[in-house]
């Protein structure tokens, strides 16, 4: 039972550790490509944070037919633009 605890415990931090020294690596192969200055990343980063709040912002909602229906639009808006501005990221840099 000792070897799952341990398996519970250090399996994740040696997973996100990995996974970082890789992400460290693709970013050092995108950064002479000019991408993390581009203002369409801006733009998806942006983006990524309107999706977390409208994931963690409908609790918050008031109990009214219109704050739904001014949620559900958001979500259409954001999805659209994630949409848009990704295709045009694949565009500028096809990597």
């Amino acid at each position: 039972m000792n070897w799952l605890a341990l398996l519970l415990f250090v399996g994740p931090f040696v997973y996100f550790l990995l996974r970082a020294k890789r992400s460290h690596e693709r970013s050092l192969e995108l950064k002479p490509t000019g991408i993390y200055r581009s203002p369409l990343a801006y733009a998806w980063i942006a983006i990524l944070l309107a999706i977390l709040v409208l994931m963690f912002g409908s609790p918050y909602l008031p109990h009214h037919r219109w704050a739904l229906i001014a949620y559900l639009a958001a979500w259409v808006v954001v999805l659209v633009a994630a949409f848009f501005v990704r295709r045009a990221l694949k565009w500028r840099y096809p990597i």
